[in-house]
């Protein structure tokens, strides 16, 4: 039978029982705790749900979380269901509220209660039921209690429940089955979509913004309100002081709140600031109360902002403190999920307070600005990386064993890497000791709904003992602190709060200055010697040398893991750029620091100790970073490359790898790859392959050719002798590079004086075919003085664009000057015997494209697949033995194509009828066709080798490779 009539069969029961007693169930004597027992719990689990975890002991790894109390003074600090899937124990898929059926549930408290919940969580549908009725709430919109009853998605009757087709919408919506296959995901982008920029921004209530957006955007309103009048009441403090007093004051109400939400703190403290003094002095008092009872940074006292004599505009902090209050504020931080609250604190941090004499404002960091904006690791590629590093070193052992490991993040940031290892040691532990009880210590555990529980004392433990960090900025290792505690108190209440205090007389947060450290991962203290950068320089990189901050984990070797998403950006300055190419033996012209961070981390862990990180996938190919590859071949172990063909980051510029490096060097390593995961889901399906290392970067740039699978090896090895690499017989040159400046470009009927060259950029070409001949650049000054070799140019040669899905060339014999989106190729050797015709049909065929998809485009694929020099110059070009009558005969064949398609190709662009561009459109993907079987002949392929080749294609969206796609925009690449 299938699932959903065994779960109607099921539901149809209760629905008999509440038709039978209805009376009794609807009055006042039956409470809410009777109804989720009766028949809310029942109902549920018939949809498939573990409620009562009869199937999931460990308390970490519930699909179900039911709070059955309600907490302190009888407020409601969860909601009664969130239902979760493995292995993301942590992001809601939605939220069940339930009441009593006596009394009427659509209520704008009711609605207003369980939306707040949703839309902090960032789950689109939640359900309100008393069994009687079931009502299903929009909560992408941003909570507010006047328009909480227009949310209402869908309602239904506990007598719509017997009927097929009304709950065939309730299961295939809300069972195990229908969720796990993102029923919900699915429905809510059926939702109606919010519309206009009033309704996207949020400027009214109830508007559509999601928390995260939100509650920055809050963030940063509080932090400039803060800034400004921090500045007008002592106008000799500098930006980094009014940067530091206004976040230390931010997170201390955040963290608060969240103290609030939770029930730790049984009082809502924040929205009664005032009642005794000034708004201010309260805050400052119950900071100081604050901090004798949990310790930590955020409520440590601060020289400035605690003094006495330190003044504030008292009405601006109370209408902030107003803001934040929980009467007021529609965020729930019992509902928000620390990982979206690590992502706030992100971007949060990119921003800084810039001081003038009389003025304070908040500006993005420079850095910030240049990258474009602050890109926050999804929170299913954290969990990835600490599974299959710290997941995997942890496994089999005992919490005695793993109190000895050490864990690190050694560009932390917000923390997001090292919450996850700590959630992954709290899931490992919960486990272990619910497996095997009586291993569980004195203290390890507490006993609840018949499960053990971690103690608030043995979460201090196996935080103090295993997690660790660094960073540059002491505001990212304040936030990653306050990350880590909120970690820390997740499951806590006010009972186990006070019980620990009872037991243990301490703070209930414990000092992690040992753990997370401030400073300069890659710059050591030695540039203290002989005043290598000014004082002021000094200061601003902070540096840092491992011995002394973690001189233990030192001493027996290193860390066991280092995991992240390591800065990625050219090193510009050259005093460090010197110093850095003097201490990482790994660099090599250009120095990017996600490969510093590479070096660094791999050293930095002991041996067998493994490095877990997410980085431009470039390295696997890039010139710059052949050096980075040969180190990581020749050192280490190379465990896996995982390389993403969608836009992690959100950003289609940057193209990402999962790489994890085992320490030292071990024969017959195998790597694990997958070529391209084109999903978050398609991240856990299987490895393509696997390639002993050994077999790995066996090429002139040790490229990590993780393309060539089984089948393609062959074929390129074919290639690959069948013919000398492109670089070797031809210079690839990639051209003039004029900035953002236009001045230097132009387009123009006629030469616009001297200093102007008739020119040509990428979106100039087209396969064969010149269509833009009215550009010109001015090739003179700075233009001439930095790129003054005119052979690039005045000679007869080939243009590539640089940028899109295949291989896209076209003669050039009138001497114009490329632009930089363009790459020049012509003969190392004047020989007369070499035809730019003939290389024209090898660069333009399916087979050309073919090999740079395999060895380049797919590592960037997408709406900005860049081809380099580097990776055009290894395609192996046949060389033709002229002496030979059928070697002879082949070539001249190609160039006389060749010539064809250059003719028909501007009669193509010139036809004014229908009927003739008809015509030479089929000329031209007839003479393609030609060209085609002319090259395969050329390398001597078998058809079941055209086969792979053609199927291969037709698979990446090539299907119609061999013909002309008119009219198509270049695509924009990104160059590391």
């Amino acid at each position: 039978m299938p699932e959903i009539d065994l779960a109607l069969k099921k539901i149809a029961r209760l629905v008999k029982d509440f038709q039978r007693n209805e009376p009794l169930y609807k009055s006042a004597g039956y409470s809410e705790a009777q109804a989720r027992k009766d028949f809310i719990d029942k109902f549920w689990i018939a949809l498939g749900w573990d409620v009562n975890h009869d199937l999931q002991t460990n308390p970490y790894e519930q699909e179900v979380k039911v709070e059955r109390t309600v907490a302190a003074g009888g407020t409601q600090r969860r909601a009664d269901y969130a239902f979760y899937l493995a292995p993301s124990f942590h992001v809601v898929q939605f939220f069940v509220e339930a009441k009593t059926p006596f009394g009427e549930i659509e209520t704008e408290d009711n609605y207003f209660q369980l939306i707040r919940y949703g839309w902090n969580s960032e789950t689109p549908l939640a359900v309100l039921m008393d069994f009687e009725q079931l009502h299903i709430l929009d909560c992408r919109y941003r909570p507010d209690i006047e328009t909480a009853l227009r949310r209402r998605f869908l309602k239904y009757h506990y007598t719509d429940y017997i009927k097929h087709e009304k709950f065939a919408e309730i299961y295939w919506l809300f069972s195990r089955e229908a969720v796990a296959d993102g029923s919900i995901e699915k429905r809510a982008k059926e939702l109606p979509k919010p519309r206009g920029k009033a309704v996207q921004w949020g400027l009214f209530p109830g508007g559509y913004r999601s928390v995260d957006e939100s509650f920055l955007a809050e963030l940063d309103k509080h932090r400039t309100t803060l800034a400004r009048t921090f500045k007008n009441r002592n106008p000799k403090f500098d930006g980094e002081t009014l940067t530091e007093l206004a976040q230390r004051t931010l997170d201390r109400l955040v963290f608060l709140r969240f103290l609030e939400d939770k029930g730790i703190e049984a009082e809502r403290l924040v929205e009664r600031f005032g009642e005794k003094a000034t708004v201010w002095e309260n805050f400052i008092a119950a900071s100081r109360r604050l901090d004798g009872i949990y310790n930590g940074i955020v409520y440590k006292h601060h020289d400035i902002l605690d003094d006495a004599s330190f003044h504030v505009d008292n009405t601006a902090f109370a209408n902030i403190c107003e803001d934040l209050s929980h009467i007021n504020s529609p965020y729930d931080f019992n509902a928000i999920p620390i990982h979206i609250l690590g992502s706030i604190y992100e971007r949060f941090l990119g921003k800084v307070i810039v001081a003038t004499a009389k003025r304070a404002k908040v500006e993005e960091k420079p850095e910030v600005r240049k990258a474009g904006g602050v890109y926050y690791t999804p929170e299913y590629v954290v969990r990835y990386i600490v599974e299959n590093t710290v997941g995997k070193l942890i496994a089999g052992k005992t919490p005695a064993q793993i109190a000895r490991m050490r864990f690190a993040d050694i560009a932390c940031g917000s923390g997001s890497f090292l919450l996850g290892v700590f959630d992954i040691l709290l899931k490992y532990h919960g486990q272990y000791y619910n497996d095997n009880p009586s291993k569980a210590k004195k203290g390890d555990c507490i006993k609840r709904d018949g499960k053990l529980f971690l103690s608030l004392n043995k979460k201090r433990e196996i935080l103090l003992n295993n997690i660790y960090g660094v960073d540059i900025d002491a505001q990212a290792v304040e936030v990653c602190q306050l990350s880590l505690y909120l970690k820390l108190l997740q499951e806590e209440t006010e009972a186990s709060a006070q019980v620990y205090q009872l037991e243990f007389h301490e703070t209930l947060l414990p000092p992690l200055n040992n753990n997370i450290f401030c400073g300069n991962s890659l710059i050591g203290r030695d540039i203290l010697d002989g005043q290598l950068f000014p004082r002021d320089e000094e200061r601003k990189l902070n540096p840092m040398d491992f011995e002394d901050a973690f001189p233990e984990i030192m001493k027996r070797g290193g860390f066991d893991t280092v995991v992240g998403n390591p800065p990625y950006g050219q090193v510009s300055d050259s005093t460090q750029k010197s110093y850095l190419a003097n201490q990482y033996s790994a660099t090599e012209g250009r120095i990017d620091t996600f490969g510093l961070f590479i070096e660094r981390a791999t050293k930095l862990c002991r041996d067998h100790g493994l490095t877990g990180y997410i980085v431009p996938s470039p390295f696997l190919s890039n010139l710059f970073d052949r050096r980075l590859r040969r180190y990581v071949l020749n050192t280490c172990s190379l465990q896996e490359v995982t390389n993403f063909g969608f836009d992690v980051f959100s950003d289609p510029t940057i193209h990402t790898c999962i790489i994890i490096i085992s320490r030292g060097h071990r024969l017959n390593t195998v790597v694990k790859v997958r070529k391209q995961v084109m999903s978050e889901d398609d991240l856990q399906r299987p490895y393509d392959y696997n390639i002993p290392q050994n077999q790995l970067g066996n090429n002139a740039n040790s490229v990590f050719d993780i393309f060539f699978d089984p089948e393609s090896t062959a074929l390129l090895k074919k290639l690959s002798s069948a013919g000398q690499a492109l670089g070797d017989i031809y210079f690839v040159r990639q051209c003039i590079k004029t900035g953002n400046d236009d001045k230097y470009v132009t387009s123009a009927s006629h030469l616009p004086g001297k200093e102007w060259k008739p020119s040509l950029r990428g979106k100039s070409i087209e396969r064969y075919f010149t269509k833009d001949t009215n550009l010109f650049v001015k090739y003179g000054s700075w233009l001439a003085r930095n790129w003054a070799n005119k052979s690039f140019y005045e000679t007869p040669k080939i243009a590539i664009r640089e940028t899109g899905s295949r291989i896209t060339a076209t003669l050039d014999l009138e001497h114009r000057y490329f632009l930089s989106s363009l790459y020049a190729i012509y003969p190392i050797s004047a020989s007369k015997e070499i035809s730019l015709q003939y290389l024209l049909a090898i660069l333009n065929s399916s087979l050309a494209t073919y090999f740079v998809r395999k060895v380049a485009l797919d590592l960037t694929k997408g709406a900005f697949t860049k081809l380099r020099t580097n990776q055009l110059a290894r395609l192996p070009i046949r060389r033709i033995s002229f002496s030979n009558t059928a070697d002879k005969a082949l070539h001249d064949e190609i160039v006389s194509k060749v010539e064809s398609m250059l003719e028909a190709k501007k009669q193509l662009a010139e036809a004014k009828t229908d009927k003739d561009k008809t015509y030479y459109e089929n000329k031209c993907t007839a003479l393609d066709r030609q060209i085609d079987r002319l090259v395969y002949d050329l390398y001597g392929l078998t058809a079941e080798e055209i086969e792979i080749v053609e199927d291969t294609l037709a698979v990446v969206g090539h299907a119609d490779s061999r013909r002309d796609k008119r009219n198509v925009k270049p695509q924009v690449g990104l160059t590391y």
